[in-house]
């Protein structure tokens, strides 16, 4: 089982897709973050067993509203 004093950082978003919190250890004590959008939506990977796995950059690329599922990379 994860835990939060492991480095893990928890996101949850709600709904509409248009607002994300996160949940981290800081070594110190818990921090939440929030973020929300005004227009548009959070681009989120498909949810499988009800848990979505994102890297480092995924989740970098998502709150900074870039479209992380279509890599420079590939074209």
């Amino acid at each position: 089982m994860r835990t939060a004093y492991c480095g893990d950082v928890f996101v949850f978003r709600s709904k509409r897709m248009d607002r994300v919190k996160l949940l981290a250890w800081d070594g110190s004590g818990m921090v939440l973050v929030t973020k929300w959008l005004h227009q548009g939506r959070f681009t989120w990977p498909p949810i499988r067993d009800g848990v979505v796995h994102l890297s480092t950059t995924q989740l970098a690329m998502l709150l900074g509203g870039l479209e992380w599922t279509v890599s420079r990379l590939s074209l």
